[in-house]
């Protein structure tokens, strides 16, 4: 049985969409991970015993919507891309050029009469084109300017909420139909897993062109997260897009997959799905926590610098302003001999954390360090004194637990995380760290102190059998439940 997953980014480095081929291909089947390449050639290798298969996307569609908004009425006097726009000026500068050069045979010429009335009717035509380009190129910029408007997306986003047309706000749907769907009709497997919400609607769409050619393929949709509470920052229509994109196709799926309890109930209820999702948590493998004993692991402390007796704070994973880290390094002033790490790619947030820092003081105790292997992560934060989840309160942040806390409970890390619903809850019952609440420093350095106080008492819960209940192996035998009933 062929099972083709589909997954809009390069797969490198989502440790979920590697786990579930893994273990599919593991369990017998016959696995395919179709994701992204880097570049602009189609690239194959194996995982596992599963193969990859990532394919370029030109992005053509993106580029175009990116290039050439929605024009009002005055809008469509002007240009209609920024690229004519550009155009009709570089060839103006062209043409007042070359209109240099008709002066400077006129005076080799001796400024004749008809040579000069050429020139001069040159002139004015070069004039006139002046004042019509530069106008249209106004018309289109000040159109660009309207479309781009908070006011205008949010009405268009209202109208997507509706209709369901996500494509008219997010255009890059269309590039991942072009580029995917040619790749999965080619395979023709005998289940389509479809990763996260920007997926659902081609695989859906493919699966049902496989069906109408004899080829009973079933699907699969994995919410990796709740998009109803989701926000992308200065894009007020992706939630409603992707949310309506999500509504229209997934009373398709033959089966839905979630990451959380809480994230599975809202989806029964919102969707009315007649079977609850399956639930298979986010957990780092048992491979991962033992990566230790196969090879040298980077050790967090080592890597930042820092002898073992130096209390040690540690983030992994993506960094942006909504992960609240400036939380953590704002109470830095107020826990001495504190570092903190963080295991992230730098961004435009990180530079700024840093910065942050060195102007409060503490620029020395801040250590931004490289991602290592996905295998590595559990072993190498394990050199930490304290894992931290800082993040700010949103919907979907209150409903799940998210994948560095899996590795900081196997990490057998104490923990500081902020008021959110599941992480919050989750940590008191188990008594495995401190809550503060969110966005508050002088509560986050309450909570530091009190953990360094005595760790032991929050690591002491490690010795039951909390960790056997979150890793990935405990996850898996659901998922190949589900796809058993499904082709069986």
């Amino acid at each position: 049985m062929l099972a083709v997953m589909v997954v809009t980014n390069h797969i490198d480095g989502d440790s979920r969409v590697q786990k579930t081929a893994r273990s599919a291909a593991e369990a017998g089947w016959d696995v395919v991970l179709l994701g992204r390449a880097r570049g602009t050639v189609r690239e194959e290798y194996p995982l596992g015993p599963a193969r990859v298969v990532r394919v370029p996307l030109r992005m053509t569609a993106q580029s175009y919507r990116k290039d050439n908004p929605p024009r009002g009425l005055a809008g469509r006097l002007g240009y209609r891309s920024g690229e004519q726009a550009r155009m009709r000026v570089d060839a103006r500068r062209a043409l007042r050029a070359d209109l240099d050069v008709e002066r400077r045979l006129l005076a080799l010429r001796g400024g004749d009469l008809r040579g000069r009335l050429r020139v001069t009717g040159l002139a004015a035509a070069d004039r006139t084109r002046g004042y019509w380009i530069e106008a249209r190129r106004r018309l289109y910029q000040r159109a660009a300017a309207k479309a781009a408007e908070p006011g205008a997306r949010d009405r268009l986003a209202a109208g997507v909420g509706r209709d369901g047309g996500a494509w008219r706000t997010q255009p890059q749907l269309v590039d991942f139909d072009t580029a995917f769907a040619p790749v999965i009709a080619e395979l023709r497997p005998d289940l389509l897993h479809a990763h996260d919400f920007d997926t659902i609607g081609l695989v859906t769409r493919s699966a049902l062109k496989l069906r109408a050619a004899g080829s009973p393929v079933k699907i699969v949709y994995d919410a990796h997260e709740y998009i109803a509470g989701w926000d992308r920052p200065g894009d007020p229509a992706f939630r409603p897009a992707m949310s309506a994109q999500e509504r229209k196709y997934i009373p398709l799926a033959d089966g839905v997959v979630t990451v959380s309890d809480a994230i599975a109930d809202l989806l029964a209820a919102d969707h009315r799905l007649p079977v609850r999702p399956t639930v298979v948590c986010n957990a780092p493998t048992v491979a991962e926590l033992a990566s230790s004993t196969a090879e040298p692991v980077p050790d967090v402390r080592a890597a930042a610098g820092l002898g073992a007796d130096v209390p040690l704070l540690v983030y992994a994973g993506m960094t942006a302003p909504e992960r609240g880290l400036g939380t953590a390094v704002a109470a830095l002033p107020d826990l001495p001999d504190v570092h903190l790490a963080m295991v992230t790619a730098r961004n435009g947030y990180v530079d700024a954390l840093v910065e942050r820092a060195t102007a409060l003081g503490v620029g020395n105790r801040l250590h931004v360090l490289p991602y290592v292997a996905p295998d590595q992560v559990v072993a190498h934060l394990a050199a930490g004194t304290i894992g931290i989840v800082t993040s700010l309160h949103s919907p979907n942040y209150e409903l799940s637990l998210p994948s560095k806390y899996y590795e900081y409970l196997n990490a057998r890390l104490p923990l500081v995380v902020s008021d959110l619903r599941t992480v919050g809850a989750f940590t008191r019952d188990h008594g495995i760290g401190e809550v503060f609440p969110a966005g508050d420093a002088a509560a986050f350095a309450a909570a530091v102190r009190a953990v360094l106080a005595d760790p032991s008492r929050y690591t002491k819960p490690y010795d039951g059998d909390l960790l056997a209940r979150n890793t990935w192996e405990a996850q898996v035998p659901a998922l190949l439940d589900l796809y058993g009933r499904l082709v069986s």
